[in-house]
């Protein structure tokens, strides 16, 4: 019996150490987009990013991003290429978030 949690121990270490490292990912995948908005449009305070949602199999990110001056708008973001795209009107944007519910 005592053999036997040593494995059940090693299993729940390693699941809390895949969805942490997950977590920690998407946040500082957030910051890091709240961040480049920020700079984008020349403010000093962060933006607010909310209503995320995944889009082309995790590698991009729509939402809405709100800056302290009350300035708002939608966002979409890619991973892989580090390319965010501002407003609606932006042709990436209707690519990828059109038709995605929040």
């Amino acid at each position: 019996m005592h053999n036997l949690w040593i494995p059940v121990v090693a299993i729940f270490v390693v699941a809390g150490l895949v969805f942490g490292n997950q977590a920690y990912s998407e946040a500082q995948r957030d910051a890091h987009i709240a961040a480049t908005i920020s700079e984008r449009l020349d403010s000093q305070a962060p933006a607010e990013i909310s209503h995320l949602t995944q889009v082309n199999k995790g590698y991009g990110v729509c939402g809405d991003y709100e800056l302290s001056s009350a300035e708002s708008g939608r966002f979409y973001y890619n991973h892989a290429t580090k390319r965010l795209v501002l407003g609606t009107d932006a042709p990436l944007y209707h690519d990828n978030c059109e038709g995605v519910s929040d």
